[in-house]
C-alpha cells in the first residue's frame, strides 16, 4: 500500500484562503466551556492565545464526510485512504493579538506529507500550516500534524511509557465529562465521532471511552500558564501527543516554569498515570 500512498505528496503546496470575524459570542462559549472568566467582551479586546480555534469552521457537508465524521477529501487535505485519523501535535507562534471585531484571514497550506509503513501497516503524516492575519498584519502561525493510520497501525500499542518530564510546580486534575467534550467540539465545529459518539469509539475504533480532544488538553495547559503567570505574554506554544486520553477517569495537567521564566515545560497524564502529552510554552522578554 505504501507505493500508491506516495502519490499523495502531490498535494504538498496546495493552499486555500478563508475569512472570518472575531466575535464576542464565541468568546462567551469558550470561557463557559473552560470554566474561566471571559477575558474579551468589548470591541478591540485581545483574545487569549489558542482561542482562535472557534473561527474558520469546517464546511464539509454530510455527503463529504468519512465514516469517522471528518472531511473526506474536501479542501486542501488529501483524501488519505486510511480509516483512522489522529492529531499528533501542534505548534503555534503568536505575533499580533487578535481582537474582538477583527476581520481575519487564514491561509492554509499543506507544508509536508510523509509516508511510513511497518509490519502493523501504513501511516501518513500530513503537516498543515495555517497563517492567520488581521488588518495589523500576521497574527498566528499554526502547524498541525495530521496522522492517518491503518487499522493495524492504530491498534499497535507501545510497550513503554515515557517518563513524566519533571517535578510539577503547577498541577490540576480535570474530570473529562461528556458535557465538557461536547461543548468543546461544538465550539470548534469538530465532528470527529471519537469525541462524542460512545458506540462508535468503543465498538468501531475499539477504544475504552470517548477521546478527550488533544486541542482541549493543550488549551487547558495554555490556561494554566495564563493563570500561573498572568503578566507574561505567550509567544509560542507547541505540544506533542504521546497517547490518547479517554474519559475513563480524571486526568492531570501539570507544569513548571524554567529558572529564567523564559519558558515553561508542561505535560498531561491520563487516569492511569501514563504520560499523554508534552508541551512547551515560551514567553516574551
Amino acid at each position: 500500500m505504501a507505493e500508491p500512498l506516495e502519490s499523495l505528496k502531490r498535494y504538498v503546496g496546495r493552499s486555500e484562503t478563508a475569512a472570518d470575524v472575531v466575535t464576542g459570542s464565541a468568546m462567551v462559549k469558550i470561557a463557559a466551556t473552560l470554566g474561566v472568566k471571559n477575558p474579551a467582551s468589548a470591541k478591540g479586546d485581545p483574545i487569549p492565545p489558542g482561542w482562535y480555534g472557534a473561527f474558520f469552521p469546517a464546511s464539509h457537508g454530510p455527503s463529504e464526510m468519512r465514516a469517522d465524521g471528518q472531511a473526506a477529501g474536501r479542501g486542501i487535505v488529501p483524501p488519505v485512504p486510511l480509516p483512522r485519523r489522529r492529531l499528533g501535535g501542534v505548534r503555534m507562534s503568536f505575533h499580533e493579538p487578535l481582537r474582538i471585531r477583527d476581520e481575519i484571514t487564514r491561509v492554509s497550506e499543506i507544508a509536508d506529507i510523509s509516508v511510513d509503513e511497518d509490519q502493523s501497516g501504513p501511516m501518513v503524516l500530513v503537516v498543515e500550516r495555517n497563517s492567520i492575519s488581521n488588518s495589523r498584519g500576521l497574527a498566528v502561525v499554526e502547524e498541525r500534524d495530521l496522522i492517518f493510520l491503518s487499522e493495524g497501525r492504530a491498534e499497535k500499542k507501545s510497550t513503554t511509557s515515557p517518563a513524566v518530564p519533571g517535578e510539577a510546580a503547577w498541577r490540576r486534575v480535570v474530570e473529562p465529562n461528556p458535557v465538557l467534550l461536547f461543548r468543546f467540539s461544538a465550539v470548534r465545529f469538530n465532528s470527529h465521532r471519537i469525541h462524542y459518539d460512545r458506540d462508535y469509539v468503543t465498538k468501531v475504533e475499539g477504544l475504552p471511552g470517548l477521546v478527550v480532544q488533544g486541542t482541549l488538553v493543550s488549551q487547558l495547559l495554555i490556561e494554566m500558564c495564563r493563570s500561573e503567570l498572568p503578566t507574561r505574554k505567550i509567544t509560542y506554544f507547541g505540544y506533542q501527543a504521546v497517547r490518547q486520553i479517554c474519559d475513563t477517569g480524571p486526568f492531570t495537567i501539570a507544569g513548571a516554569p524554567a529558572a529564567d521564566s523564559r519558558e515553561a515545560a508542561l505535560w498531561a497524564v491520563d487516569a492511569d498515570g501514563k504520560l499523554a502529552m508534552t508541551a512547551t510554552a515560551k514567553f516574551a522578554q
